[in-house]
């Protein structure tokens, strides 16, 4: 099959090219991939470090293939897979390689799996024609769901469907979101929406309003002073910051009284410098959250299937130019999704 993959780490490294598919295993599902949503992951494994200041990662196999969000079709089940999917069926993988035996799975949280990792980083990725992967990551999506949406499941919306739920977030709470532009952070207002909340975005782009953002402000020295005028003094319910330690300390003190603030990812650094006398004055909960679980991957097909989520789409690249597309994740001018497809 054809693939994008390399040998070592360095975006120089990777090469389009004819890559060797392993046989399928009895328990693994092959996959015709039809469009796959380019992650910032995915730049930090071919690069060999996570984020800014994080650490090596672990890579496997080599020569690696990446890519961690993908959107296919059912092509081959191996000899003892017993599922409904038959040959042609749309599914999406997710991404979380789990055993099903640990305390974690046991209890619905496949993400933390003690024996588990991630799909395109300790595995081959979707950056191919084709992806084999464990039966029980393969999920269905109904006709009603685009491409474009189904890629983008897996991480960026799942991811933010868990970050609401866990913040046990209810109708008529104020939500902000720090990068409300990004691509979780869409996913985040729209998602809020149709929980009741009121969201406020913090972006320099008002088209973030098209996806859920009753409010978008733009990050300055006036900031704090609109949000307690647009709240009455009330301030934030739930403020999701995944940008980590340059806007952390601000975010800390947007928050009201038993008030929320989560965080799924560091793109500014990972030291999150916090006012202790903040954090219990106000009664303020600090929460991480990662991923999600395969029964939350199934509620948010439903919830997208229900309701009008949409993601915007920046670029499209086919398989064969997929270096291009990881070249551009962080592009200072990106505004949306950047999606990769095989076959058109």
């Amino acid at each position: 099959m054809k693939a994008l993959f390399y040998s070592k780490p360095g975006i120089e490294n990777l090469v389009f090219s004819d890559y060797q598919l392993a046989d399928l295993r009895e328990d693994e599902i092959l996959i015709e991939t039809k469009c796959m949503s380019v992650n910032p992951i995915d730049y930090y494994t071919v690069t060999g470090i996570h984020g800014l200041d994080g650490p090596k990662m672990k890579i496997s196999p080599y020569p690696h293939i990446p890519g961690t969000e993908v959107a296919g079709i059912v092509k081959k089940k191996g000899s003892k897979v017993k599922t409904k999917l038959i040959e042609g069926d749309r599914v999406i993988v997710y991404n979380r390689l789990f055993d099903g035996t640990c305390k974690y799975c046991r209890n619905n949280m496949e993400m933390h799996c003690i024996n588990g990792g991630m799909i395109g980083v300790i595995t081959n990725g979707g950056y191919a024609e084709y992806i084999k992967v464990p039966h029980h990551n393969v999920i269905q999506i109904p006709d009603e769901i685009s491409w474009d949406i189904a890629s983008a499941l897996p991480i960026g919306g799942l991811t933010a469907l868990n970050a609401i739920e866990e913040s046990r977030l209810k109708r008529g709470d104020f939500l902000l979101i720090f990068g409300g532009a990004g691509n979780t952070g869409l996913f985040c207002s729209q998602i809020g929406k149709i929980k009741g909340a009121q969201t406020i975005s913090i972006s320099s782009k008002q088209w973030v309003k098209e996806y859920g953002a009753d409010l978008v402000l733009e990050n300055n020295a006036s900031l704090k002073e609109n949000i307690s005028r647009v709240t009455n003094g009330r301030m934030i319910d739930l403020v999701i910051n995944s940008l980590g330690e340059k806007t952390w300390s601000q975010g800390m003190n947007l928050v009201g009284k038993l008030g929320t603030i989560i965080t799924y990812g560091v793109l500014t650094g990972g030291n999150l410098l916090t006012d202790g006398r903040l954090l219990y004055n106000n009664q303020i909960t600090i929460k991480g959250t990662t991923g999600g679980s395969v029964k939350g991957l199934n509620r948010l097909i439903e919830i997208v299937k229900e309701n009008n989520i949409k993601t915007k789409i920046w670029k499209r690249y086919s398989l064969e130019d997929s270096k291009k597309a990881i070249e551009k994740v962080f592009d200072k001018n990106r505004e949306g999704r950047i999606i990769i497809e095989n076959g058109g």
